[in-house]
This record gives C-alpha cells, structure tokens and sequence, in this order.
C-alpha cells in the first residue's frame, strides 16, 4: 500500500500518465489499483516501476513510514522546548515529500501550528487552526486540536473560553497530561483558584515524570500565583521560592521564564503598595522581553501603574511612554492593552472625570466580555469607590454585591 502511494506521488512529481509509466510493464489498470492499494503485485513490477521512476524504493519505504516516529519525536521535543531538537526535527519534515500523502498530515499541520505558538507566531498559528476541519480529524488529532485551539485562546487572553474549550480534551485519549497545565492557567484566569491549583499539580507531576524541568519551572510560578490569593500564606516564603526560581531560569538559560518570574514578584509588591521595588521589577521584566509585544506591553502598564502611584516619574516621561505603548496596541490589535493605556493616560493627567467614564462605559465592559476576571474586580472596586466619594449611590449599590463577593 505505502508502495502505491510513493509509486503515484513520484509519477505525478515526473509528469509521466500511468500509460507512460507501466508501458511495457503492466496494464494502466493494474497501475491505477497498485497506486490506490486495490490490489496485489509482484515485488518484480515494483522494482521495474521503481527503475523507470528512477528512485530506490526501499529507502522511500523506510523515509515514508518513518514520518510518524518524527511527528512524535517533534511533539516529545516541542512539549520540553527543546529548541535545538525541534528545530532541526522541523526541517527534516519540511524536507520530507511524503507529508502531504501521509495518513499523518492533519497530526503535522496540528504540530505546526504548536510550532508557532511557541514562536509566537500566533497568526500564522490562527491561520492553520481556521482551515482545519474538526469534524473530519481523528479522535487523537481532534483533541489535539482542542489542545491547540486552547493554547491560542490563552495566547489572546480569552480565557473562559480557553476553559471550555480545555475542560472538554479526553485525557483517556489524548493521554497528554501537558494540557493540564493551559487548563490550570485557564482556570487561574476565571477565578477559580481550586480547579487551578488541582490541574496544577497533575500538570506538575507529569513534567517531573518526563523530567520536563523548564515546563517545572512554569508550574512552580503558577503555584506561586495561587498561593499568593492565601491571606495566610507566608511572603517571606514566597520570596525565597521567587528566589529560587529566578536562579533556576538563570542555570536553564531561559530569559523568558526570568521575566515572567520577574513580572509575577513585581506584582506581589505592587500589591502589598511597595511600588519603587515594584516598579524596579517590571523594568527589569521589561528589558528581557522584545519591544512592542504582548508580554511587554504586561509589564510596561505595571511599571508606569507603579509609577504613577509612587510618584516615581516625570509625568512627561510617563505620558510619552503610555502614548507609544497605545500605538504600540493599536498596531498589534491588541485592544486590551489600548484600554489599559488609554486609562494611564487619563490617570497621569489626573482627568479623573474621563478615566471614570472611559473605565465604566468601555473598559469594563470589555473586560468582562473577554474575562479579565482581575482586571474587572479591580475595576468594579475603583468605580465602587468613586461613586461613593461623589454621591452616587445608587451606581455604587449596583456594584457592592459583586464587590463584596
């Protein structure tokens, strides 16, 4: 059967007609079947066809049932981020012609699209998911793309989706145990710390079962995260984690898992109101990250949210930069980060009036649509608060009950 296939794909790759090719050999008819696998033949045939077609069968053979034992080593090696290993696993299968005609070709395109969510290359990968057809995959493949589709749902920060979309994998038959851990962020994202921290620890345990120590490294920082919502957890013991964590980036030499590390402790200090060091923390975040992008844009609004509220900056310097982080936004369309700096703006002219409407009347609105569950509790305290420094009350009473939750 895999002769026929590479007996057509090379046929056709010549421009000879199946006429031209068993010419002297066999029927065109018995051409047709051995191409389609409708029929035996003689392995003399084989060699004759081969020979005409001027290619050593034997070795197509071994390159065409080989594609699956790359696929799977490509999917080993991007699971770990080893970027060497899938890299160069990546061009060998560009380099294989036997994709496109293999019974593996939905599994390489699902990959592919893996492959570019791990470049943040997130366009192309939204281009690849948008042409695939769900309802022809295989049951393997069609949770792998569940997998996939909730990967970029995270990427573009809708997250109750992504939950949805993650909660519905069939671990029994994606046996994928990763994919806890895009559901645990997705669950941390909603709120719902439980859910989050049991995805977490399934996740955790199976990047230790593989020795997956920089998919380790993620997990610990999201446990971090979680433990950070317990009143009742110890900071001091936090730090040391945070600590720890950041020298481990540094042994695995991962910038990007040190920013994120970065961003997360600086956010712990935001919190607890120590905006200097907060503001520190974001900028050195900020100067491991590349200009202009998502996760830089995350951390440039908490250092300049740092330090507006610590009195840190020249207004001048601040204005300049939340203006080119809004065009930044816009060129992306990435309107979160528009409403974000749109705010800054607003709160660094001390234009109190047009931040409080442009946060009640656009930005809210958008966070709860894309479920910025932090974002709109943040928001809902900040109005709460203003309607009843200015007298009213009843917008105020409209929000205490979700306040107060």
């Amino acid at each position: 059967m895999n002769e026929g296939k590479i007996i057509k794909f090379y046929r056709e790759q010549s421009g000879m007609t199946q006429e031209q090719l068993g010419r002297g050999i066999c029927s065109v008819t018995h051409i047709s079947k051995i191409e389609l696998g409708q029929t035996h033949y003689s392995s003399e045939i084989v060699s004759l066809v081969a020979e005409r077609l001027n290619i050593n069968m034997e070795a197509e053979i071994d390159n065409f049932i080989t594609v699956k034992q790359k696929l799977d080593r490509w999917l080993y090696a991007i699971s770990l981020e080893r970027e060497q290993e899938f890299e160069a696993i990546r061009n060998e299968l560009a380099d294989n012609p036997f994709i496109e005609i293999s019974e593996y070709h939905c599994f390489y395109t699902l990959l592919l699209a893996r492959y570019c969510l791990l470049k943040d290359k997130n366009d192309d990968a939204c281009e690849i998911v948008r042409n695939i057809n769900e309802k022809t995959l295989p049951p393997y493949e069609f949770y792998l793309f569940k997998h996939v589709r909730g990967i970029l749902l995270l990427k573009n920060q809708e997250y109750q989706q992504a939950v949805e979309i993650l909660k519905s994998i069939n671990n029994e038959i994606y046996k994928n145990p990763e994919y806890y851990y895009h559901l645990a962020i997705a669950y941390e994202s909603n709120d719902a710390k439980h859910m989050a921290y049991t995805c977490a620890v399934e996740a955790l345990q199976h990047f230790k079962e593989t020795s997956n120590f920089l998919r380790i490294i993620d997990v610990e920082m999201l446990l971090l995260i979680l433990k950070s919502q317990d009143k009742h957890h110890d900071f001091n013991e936090r730090l040391r984690k945070y600590e720890a964590l950041i020298q481990s980036c540094e042994l695995c030499q991962t910038p990007g898992r040190k920013a994120k590390v970065l961003h997360n402790l600086a956010f712990e200090y935001y919190v607890r109101e120590d905006f200097e060091t907060a503001g520190r923390l974001y900028n050195q975040s900020m100067n491991l990250k590349k200009v202009n992008t998502g996760n830089y844009l995350l951390s440039l609004e908490g250092y300049i949210q740092s330090c507006v509220r610590g009195n840190l900056s020249y207004k001048g310097e601040l204005l300049s930069l939340a203006e080119n982080a809004v065009q930044a936004a816009e060129e992306m369309d990435a309107p979160l980060f528009t409403y974000l700096f749109n705010l800054i703006i607003y709160l660094i002219h001390h234009d109190h009036i047009k931040y409080y409407s442009y946060l009640s009347d656009h930005a809210l609105p958008f966070f709860k649509q894309y479920g910025h569950v932090y974002l709109v509790k943040r928001s809902e305290k900040e109005l709460f608060t203003y309607y009843s420094k200015i007298g009213q009350f009843k917008k105020a009473v409209a929000l205490a009950q979700p306040v107060m939750k």
